[in-house]
Order: C-alpha cells, then sequence, then structure tokens
C-alpha cells in the first residue's frame, strides 16, 4: 500500500525509495481517491522483461486497484474539474508553454526527474537512455501550433477523388470513402461541395486505451481527446488505460505538466484495469462518447466486443478509433540523389541529409513502433544522380553514427543476427548487397530480388531492431502500383519523402505518386526525419483531428504534411543541427 503524498510529489525523496507510480491522478483527485487503504497491483521490470521483486537492477511499478464505487467517485471529481481546463488558444498557448518548459527541465543534468525517467523507463521497457532522453527533449517538436486550424478545416465530398488544400495548414487532404461508388455517386448526383462531416457532437467523455512498450501512447490519447475544447466543445472527463509494458512515460510527463501548469490535464485519469475486468470495462465504455485505441490487432479487437456489446446498451453510442499494426516506409526520389547537390548553409551533401534523416526514421524506437519506417524505396536516378548502392552505404555509415548517439535497445540480438546470416546466404544470388557487419547493432541490406507478396510481408516482419532494406525501383510509382498493393491496406500507415527541389512545390507528378499510396492505404506523407515526431493536426492512420468530434462516412483520409518537400527536409536537418542532433561535421 501507498500513502496518498507518495503521488502528490513524485519528487520527494522518500518517494525515490517507494514503488514508481505506473498511473496519473490529478493532485486533487488523487487526494481524494486514493487512501492509505488503497489496494495497489504492481509488477517489476529489468532490461524491458518482468522480474522477481527484490532483483538486481529491477524496477518496480505500481498502481491502484480501484473499487467500482472509487470509479464512480472518481468520474464525479473529474467532472467537477471541467470547468478548469482552458479553452480554444488559450489551451495550446498553455500547453506549449509547459512542454517547452518541461523539455527545458529534462535537459538539465541535474534534473531529478529526467534522472528517474532514465533509470527507470530503459528498465521498463528495454530502450536505451539516449533513446528515452531525445524523446523528452524533443517534446515540442511536435507543432501545436497548427492544431486549432485543424478544427476549422471544411473538407467536402470533392475530397473523394482529388487533393483539397487544408485552409490555411500546409499541405494537401483527400478521402477513401469505403464505399467505391461513393465518388461517382458524388459526380452524379452535384453532392460534391457538399462537407464531408455532420456538425460537431458533445464529447462528454473519452476512453483511451494505450498499449505497447513504446512510450507515451497513453500521452498522446490524453492530448488528442483534450483538443476537443478547440471545436468550442466543454472538455470532456478523459479515462485512458495505461500499459503494463511502458507505464510511467506518459504518468511522469503529465506529473511534469502539472507542476507548470494544473489545470491543462486536471479533467484526465491515466489508470490500469484488466480487459477481462467486464463489469469495470463495460462500466467505462457506456459512459464513453469516443473510444480510442492504440493497441495490438488482437486487443483492438477485444475492446471491439466490448463497444459493441456497451452499443447494444446505448441510445448515444460511441465512436471508436482503432489504431491496430501498421508498417510505414520511406521513398526516396531521383531528384535528390542528384550528385553535386549540398546544403547551402552547411555545405554537406543532400544525399548524406537525406540518408541521416532516413535512418533516424528507422532508428527511433528499434522499429517497434508503428512510425519507424521498415524498408526505404530508392528510385534510381542513372549515370547522374547516386545508386542505390550509394545510398545504403552512406545509410550504414550513419546508421553506425546514430548507433553510437541513439544506442539500441537491451532487445536479443539474435534475431538480428539470424538476418544478417540470411541475407549473407542471399548475396550468392547477385541480387543482395549487405553493408553491415555481424557484429553491429543494425543490419543494413540492398536487396534487388523480385518477391512474392508472401516474402515481402515476412521480409517486412523481419524489420525489427533496426534491421533496414533498401529496396530499388525504376519510378517511384512502383512502389503504389507493386510493393503496396501486396500488403493489407489496414495494416499500411504512414510514409516519409525525399523528393523535388529547391524552392519547388507539389507537384502534379507528386500529387499522382501521393495519391496511389493513399489508395493502397497509407494515411500520413511526411518528409523524412519526420516520422517519430508527427504533427497533430494531420491524420492519424486515416483519422483528422475532427473525426474526434463529428461523424462523416466511412473511409479513411491521407494527409500530406508539407508544401515544398525539398525545403522541407533541410529545415528538418537544420533543426536538429540546432538541437544537437545533427551528427555529421564536414569531412565525415
Amino acid at each position: 500500500m501507498q500513502n496518498t503524498a507518495d503521488h502528490v510529489n513524485i519528487r520527494d525523496e522518500e518517494a525515490q525509495h517507494s514503488p514508481l507510480n505506473g498511473f496519473w491522478l490529478p493532485k486533487d483527485v488523487g487526494e481524494r481517491i486514493l487512501s492509505p487503504d488503497t489496494v495497489y497491483q504492481s509488477e517489476c521490470y529489468v532490461a524491458g522483461r518482468p522480474c522477481h521483486e527484490g532483483q538486481v537492477g529491477g524496477i518496480t511499478v505500481h498502481w491502484p486497484s480501484l473499487t467500482m464505487t472509487s470509479w464512480q467517485e472518481l468520474q464525479v471529481l473529474l467532472q467537477a474539474n471541467r470547468p478548469r481546463v482552458p479553452r480554444g488558444k488559450s489551451f495550446i498557448d498553455r500547453l506549449q508553454y509547459a512542454l517547452e518548459r518541461v523539455g527545458q527541465n529534462f535537459s538539465k543534468p541535474n534534473d531529478p526527474l529526467q534522472a528517474r525517467l532514465l533509470e527507470a523507463v530503459p528498465s521498463i521497457t528495454g530502450f536505451s537512455s539516449p533513446m528515452i532522453a531525445s524523446t523528452l527533449e524533443g517534446l515540442d517538436l511536435v507543432n501545436l501550433e497548427q492544431l486549432p486550424q485543424a478544427f476549422t478545416l471544411t473538407p467536402t465530398l470533392l475530397a473523394t477523388d482529388s487533393w483539397q488544400s487544408m485552409d490555411g495548414l500546409p499541405g494537401r487532404l483527400r478521402f477513401y470513402p469505403h464505399n467505391p461508388w461513393q465518388g461517382l455517386l458524388n459526380r452524379v448526383t452535384g453532392k460534391r461541395s457538399q462537407p464531408l462531416f455532420q456538425p460537431a457532437s458533445p464529447t462528454g467523455c473519452v476512453v483511451g486505451f494505450g498499449a505497447g512498450n513504446v512510450p507515451g501512447t497513453a500521452l498522446l490519447i490524453a492530448f488528442m481527446a483534450q483538443a476537443t475544447v478547440l471545436a468550442g466543445a466543454d472538455p470532456p472527463v478523459i479515462f485512458i488505460r495505461n500499459s503494463r509494458l511502458e507505464p510511467i512515460f506518459s504518468a511522469y510527463v503529465l506529473e511534469a505538466i502539472q507542476e507548470v501548469d494544473a489545470d491543462l490535464f486536471c479533467n484526465v485519469a491515466v489508470l490500469t484495469w484488466d480487459y477481462k475486468d467486464n463489469p469495470l470495462q463495460g462500466w467505462l465504455l457506456q459512459q464513453a462518447d469516443l473510444i480510442i485505441a492504440a493497441a495490438s490487432d488482437e486487443t483492438i479487437a477485444q475492446i471491439r466486443t466490448g463497444v459493441e456489446t456497451a452499443k447494444s446498451k446505448s441510445t448515444n453510442p460511441a465512436r471508436f478509433h482503432a489504431h491496430g499494426h501498421k508498417f510505414s516506409f520511406s521513398a526516396i526520389g531521383k531528384s535528390v540523389l542528384q550528385k553535386g547537390l549540398h546544403d547551402p548553409l552547411t555545405g554537406q551533401p543532400l544525399i548524406d541529409i537525406v540518408a541521416l534523416l532516413a535512418a533516424l526514421d528507422s532508428v527511433f524506437w528499434d522499429q517497434y513502433g508503428c512510425l519507424s519506417s521498415r524498408g526505404h524505396f530508392l528510385e534510381e536516378a542513372g549515370e547522374t544522380g547516386y545508386s542505390a548502392s550509394d545510398y545504403a552505404a552512406r545509410l550504414e555509415t550513419h546508421m553506425r553514427l546514430l548507433a553510437s548517439h541513439l544506442p539500441r535497445g537491451s532487445f536479443p540480438l539474435q534475431r538480428l543476427h539470424d538476418s544478417f546470416d540470411r541475407y549473407k546466404q542471399l548475396e550468392a544470388t547477385g541480387q543482395v548487397q549487405v553493408f553491415s557487419h555481424y557484429n553491429d547493432e543494425f543490419l543494413v541490406v540492398c536487396d534487388r530480388r523480385p518477391l512474392a507478396p508472401e516474402s515481402f510481408y515476412k521480409s517486412l516482419n523481419d524489420c525489427l531492431g533496426r534491421v533496414v532494406i533498401v529496396r530499388p525501383v525504376a519510378n517511384l510509382m512502383e512502389v503504389p502500383d507493386y510493393y503496396l498493393r501486396l500488403l493489407p491496406a489496414a495494416n499500411l500507415q504512414s510514409l516519409s519523402v525525399a523528393v523535388g527541389r529547391s524552392g519547388q512545390g507539389l507537384t502534379e507528378e507528386f500529387l499522382h505518386f501521393a495519391a496511389a499510396c493513399g489508395g493502397r492505404g497509407i494515411t500520413a506523407i511526411r518528409t523524412v526525419g519526420r516520422g517519430a515526431f508527427p504533427q497533430l493536426a494531420y491524420s492519424w492512420d486515416g483519422l483528422i483531428p475532427l473525426d474526434l468530434v463529428s461523424q462523416r462516412p466511412e473511409g479513411n483520409f491521407t494527409t500530406i504534411e508539407f508544401e515544398q518537400p525539398y525545403d522541407k527536409i533541410l529545415e528538418t536537418y537544420r533543426l536538429f543541427l540546432k538541437r544537437g542532433m545533427g551528427l555529421m561535421n564536414n569531412g565525415d
């Protein structure tokens, strides 16, 4: 059991020797809900795996096991806190300020919260301390200033068959209806100018599920659920189920935010409960107007069953946003592979900048996150450009550099070694070339073999723990026309691209390519280096912020997050340089 005071201030010296809190409640709520009689469950972890309490190096985490009466009291307390939550632009301004302060504090070597997180999160998740530190210091890379604009968008049925601008936001938006006849019906009936979304409906309660071991999923759900205030609505009561595989990152960041601004998330509870606790989960789902689940496909299917049961008992069925198992990729166009291209400010060759940023997209979270790029498609650039082998060689250089700055986590190397051995044997075909070495903590391969669907799917599932396959294509259209069609559309997520020329906007050729990728199931297109830091104003698995507050026909959005891809790539590289994440020096 744990005294309430241990929850209220996680910086207390006494708390340093207590189990870590794998949950979060607003301070005033925790003081009312938790008591010396509260029963807790606990788990101990070391090197990303459960262990026995007391094991050397083990980190113990606990969370309260609340009675149904306490859950109902919690709902009342969170409901009472709703008027304190800032609305509209004030919410974004205060959140942005809080995140900047949190990031500044985390960057201080003597910050006690940073020290505790950098000790605990690697033990619990298996990810390295520098990876966690880089993420903490990069919280403000997520552009929140664009989020209010996202709630003012007015996509129309025209988006079912052409790209639409995003009313003041960079990029484009397109909608792919599940009904294949929708576009034709819109043209025939003259409804193309009608809005896609119905008027916003109240969102009084959001229930979220954050699963897996990639840090911050519950935090992302809290951000998105709270952002509904930007649509002019009252803030909802928010219950989020935390992951037992990564229970402290979101809780501690919310605690750090609370120390800067106690009102921002005073209506949010991040707790853990058993999926099989049917009375509790059924009660929670019946309260919900919106359910957000980021989990495995199996867990989502289990939640969906509960959602359907809750719908049968409700006069106002909840909207269900499911975010399951996904693949992400990178696509490098021949325009950025031409020899002689450099960044005019730093003098770095463009191919090195692209290779570094693309490597970052594959390195973050060691490819255990859906946003991590599994494969790099490279458009052959001819005699005037760099070849796939040239790119793979540079990619290997930057993967090696990143291995020293953002080390791989404590995941077993056997799987990586098995992949190395398998691809090394395939070099005998003359169509495969391995660029890394057996003892490297990463694998870079250039694979020119034509693959059957089942072989391609298997190769992607093998891309875990920093395994990157470079696959040359004669034309970028080969990516959607052949490779993406081999995969289930529901399992595709984002595409990081490097295309264009200096000062060039979105060309018709690129928009045609992007539309084809969206038609195959890609839901977000961003430039290389941005994979680990998606912008919340754009599509998340086919859903845009308006989906948080409104209904529309079934289907998926695809968004493009930029206007000038070439210039965005250089902007991203210079941003990483400024933050100390640009890891190249001239002559490397």
